[in-house]
């Protein structure tokens, strides 16, 4: 379970590496150019939001009710995939870094959350693979599951987000940035 909040975390894992943020609105493809670096930045943590939203939400689980449990991982793996995507597309609208190496570091955010998104669409097809009436099996898929959440929440281009010190210091100033949660 440990790993499962791991990933689960992994919303406020990116806020932390862009050294955290949130809230900026959203609409259209493309929000309108934003020439402030303290406003992109707020666009930028505000697209992880969806994913820090999730941050120790797992579900609980029946041990004595695999069926119900498998139903209830799925839906939740199925929420932090939608999660993911709604994360992506908000980095999408956030437009083009006024930052020098903030596209740079947007497309490396856009990777990971890209790869969490596919972690998490994994996730569920494994756990809807299982049949409901196997006790064993939920029990047996689940260690393989956490360890490849754990995986794509531990993103070695997470490494890097935090080391542009001109995108740092925007998202350190951006009001909004203290509105995503941190892990």
């Amino acid at each position: 379970m440990r790993r499962a909040n791991a990933a689960i975390a992994l919303g406020a894992a990116l806020a932390l590496c862009l050294s955290g943020c949130g809230g900026a609105g959203v609409g259209g493809d493309q929000l309108p150019t934003a020439d402030d670096p303290v406003a992109w930045a707020g666009r930028v943590c505000s697209a992880v939001a969806p994913l820090g939203a999730l941050k120790g939400l797992l579900p609980p689980l029946d041990p004595n009710n695999p069926a119900a449990s498998r139903e209830t991982l799925s839906g939740y793996f199925g929420q932090a995939e939608q999660a993911a995507q709604q994360a992506l597309t908000g980095l999408a609208q956030a437009g083009p870094a006024p930052v020098a190496g903030g596209d740079d570091a947007a497309a490396k955010l856009g990777g990971v959350l890209g790869r969490l998104r596919g972690a998490y669409r994994d996730a569920r097809a494994k756990i809807d693979a299982i049949d409901p009436g196997d006790p064993v099996g939920l029990g047996t898929q689940l260690p393989g599951i956490f360890t490849a959440l754990a995986a794509a929440s531990n993103d070695r281009d997470l490494e890097s987000l935090g080391a542009n010190q001109a995108l740092d210091d925007a998202v350190k100033k951006s009001p909004s940035c203290s509105l995503v949660p941190r892990s």
